[in-house]
């Protein structure tokens, strides 16, 4: 019995492993899609600024500048829930300065700033915000009239829809295209920085094994305060927070 119940667990915590890669993928994929809307909120602030600049007012692109930051704003917050949770599924936290520590350190050991204790992070807020912005369209429908008994009436619907003006359709006539060029771009320039961040991390875990195997494990020296075992080099503890000299 006792064999058959370690099989069960150690398939249980397989599955649960291939789950939270499938999980941290996901939410790799969200990441990179939330930097593409980002570089997007870039651009049009980079043009709203030129056209400032080029018109000697700025005053013009300020108001329009103020909401794509905000939106910029909102969009790094949801990267930032998004780490946090590939963080908790790694066993890990990650500190306000960006390092990674421990899941069970109270002190980052690089900066000496106490972690704050704080529940599970929820990134549902990611994944609802589209179907929140989904009109209601059962709702709609039955607002329609179904008949026209008069002829005046349909001529009235043709009124409604009057053709763009000239002025307005030669300004947005290339917008689609540009966009679908800009998006491309940066489709190509995601795809050359996530090749060389994979060379960089291939080099870094060679280098890596490369000093393991010539210098062995790490040494472990006590906090002078609260004689924890720590890595050599650490300049803060991870549990009581007191400066390494």
């Amino acid at each position: 019995m006792n064999l058959l119940q370690r099989i069960k667990d150690g398939a249980n915590r397989v599955s649960e492993k291939a789950q939270n890669s499938v999980e941290i993928g996901k939410l790799n994929s969200g990441i990179s899609d939330i930097e593409r809307e980002m570089e997007m909120e870039f651009m049009k602030m980079g043009k709203l600024f030129y056209e400032g600049y080029r018109s000697r007012d700025l005053t013009l692109a300020e108001n329009k500048m103020i909401e794509h930051s905000r939106a910029c704003l909102r969009l790094q917050d949801k990267i930032d829930t998004l780490r946090s949770r590939i963080a908790e599924l790694k066993n890990e936290r990650l500190c306000k300065c960006g390092y990674i520590v421990a899941l069970d350190a109270n002190f980052c050991p690089h900066c000496g700033q106490k972690l704050a204790q704080t529940a599970k992070t929820s990134v549902q807020d990611y994944y609802e915000e589209p179907e929140s912005a989904q009109p209601d369209e059962p709702e709609a429908a039955p607002e329609q009239t179904p008949e026209e008994p008069f002829g005046y009436m349909y001529m009235e619907s043709e009124e409604e829809e009057l053709p763009i003006p000239l002025e307005e359709y030669a300004g947005n006539v290339q917008s689609p295209r540009s966009e679908r060029r800009i998006a491309d771009e940066l489709e190509r320039e995601r795809e050359r920085q996530l090749e060389l961040d994979r060379r960089i991390r291939d080099w870094q875990s060679k280098e890596q094994e490369e000093t393991e195997d010539d210098t062995g494990p790490r040494e472990i020296v006590k906090c002078q305060i609260c004689r924890a075992d720590l890595p050599k080099g650490s300049m803060w503890c991870p549990r009581c927070g007191s400066e390494q000299i």
